[in-house]
């Protein structure tokens, strides 16, 4: 859509008048473009069409205007236009394109085929060959192809089809492959097929649904969000049909980049575990291979590092090294809450993210055979406080678990 204050892209359309049927589809190309692109089409039509039905400056100045002012001009290839283009028409015929393709040509010719301005157009892909050399080696585009039409959309409009991502700060979170060789269902439509409304929404779509970290699930859009997105495609004047499929697309592409980025993630903790095991600690040399290994699976720098700190405790307890693995829980709840010291406060504890609580609790009951953790810890105090004899429960509680024995 054209944001407010931009100028609409000027383009002339130069076409000759084959058939009543090809000057129609002229009309319609230049009505699409106008209405759906917002691109400021010109054809010779328009002016016939209200008074004083002729340019008063006559068409050759019309025409020659109209090409100068033009940013882009659509030269539509027929065997018509190519013979009066190339100046082979019988005398007397054809005069509005020959005009046009004398001026087309030497505004080629100075520009030493150096410009983008004149760009190649056919309806069917069979009048490629209807093309002139002096303009065949640029790109063409067909108008009754819809990728190749947008694209030319696209282009008018002077707007990206894709992003270039910059080259600088963490790691874009992508899969291992190019997504166009994962076995996977092409999404509903490509960006190339979409309208711009389309393509607004799904851009907001996606800026929700790839808000959380690609380690995380993510398998409906939040409620706040889809009140958000209610808000935009009324907006927008987007069909909810048609908002509907773009979501659910854009759900499916990210579950299937989540799976994707979670088999990244168990490759990179298994080869980091067997470094581990053949070192007993992350050398210099091992760290530096496994740097490059995160970037080459696209892995961001908070899960590559969150996967190394827990790698370190999983190891004490695969050897049963439970003084040092419980050291190892200290240091590493010390970094997960960013605390300097070598101790945590009250107010630390409650600053330790649950799923970091779950996940080292899990670790220590696996590899103890449920001896050990924060949740048999729990069982433990609940059951010292349910004693009726006990008098002192944080007493009782340390002599049930064995600290300081």
């Amino acid at each position: 859509m054209i944001e407010e204050g931009q100028t609409p892209t000027k383009v002339f359309i130069s076409y000759s008048w084959d058939s009543e049927d090809h000057k129609e589809n002229v009309l319609k190309l230049a009505n699409t473009l106008r209405i759906v692109w917002r691109i400021d089409a010109e054809i010779d039509r328009y002016v016939r069409a209200e008074p004083p039905y002729t340019p008063i400056q006559g068409w050759d100045l019309w025409m020659s205007n109209r090409i100068e002012s033009a940013e882009f001009v659509l030269i539509i290839f027929t065997e018509t236009y190519k013979r009066r283009f190339e100046g082979k028409e019988e005398t007397g015929k054809g005069l509005g394109v020959s005009w046009e393709g004398t001026i087309i040509r030497n505004d080629i010719y100075n520009a030493q085929l150096r410009d983008t301005k004149f760009i190649p157009v056919v309806f069917s892909e069979s009048d490629l060959g209807y093309v002139p050399s002096i303009l065949y080696t640029r790109d063409k585009y067909v108008l009754n192809d819809d990728n190749s039409f947008q694209e030319l959309c696209y282009r008018l409009r002077k707007e990206r089809t894709i992003i270039k991502p910059e080259i600088e700060g963490e790691p874009l979170a992508l899969p291992s492959e190019p997504m166009l060789l994962s076995p996977q269902k092409p999404p509903v439509k490509s960006r190339l097929e979409q309208t711009p409304k389309e393509i607004e929404y799904r851009k907001k779509v996606e800026g929700y649904v790839y808000n959380d970290r690609l380690s995380e699930p993510y398998n409906e859009i939040y409620k706040i969000n889809q009140t958000n997105l209610k808000t935009i495609r009324e907006r927008i004047g987007l069909d909810p049909d048609k908002a509907k499929l773009i979501e659910n697309d854009v759900l499916q592409l990210r579950c299937q980049r989540h799976e994707e980025y979670k088999q990244n993630l168990q490759e990179y903790h298994k080869l980091a575990m067997e470094s581990l095991e053949k070192e007993e600690f992350f050398s210099d040399d091992i760290l530096s291979g496994l740097k490059e290994l995160k970037n080459n699976l696209g892995l961001s720098d908070k899960d590559a590092e969150e996967i190394l700190l827990y790698a370190e405790l999983e190891y004490s307890l695969q050897k049963g090294e439970w003084r040092e693995a419980d050291e190892t829980t200290k240091n590493l709840l010390l970094k997960v809450v960013n605390v300097q010291e070598n101790y945590l406060n009250e107010n630390n504890f409650k600053q330790i993210p649950c799923k970091d609580i779950r996940k080292i609790d899990k670790l220590w009951k696996d590899h103890s055979n449920g001896l050990f953790g924060y949740s048999v810890q729990r069982d433990i105090w609940q059951k010292v406080k349910e004693r009726p004899e006990v008098k002192d429960i944080l007493y009782d509680f340390v002599a049930e678990v064995g600290w300081g024995y």
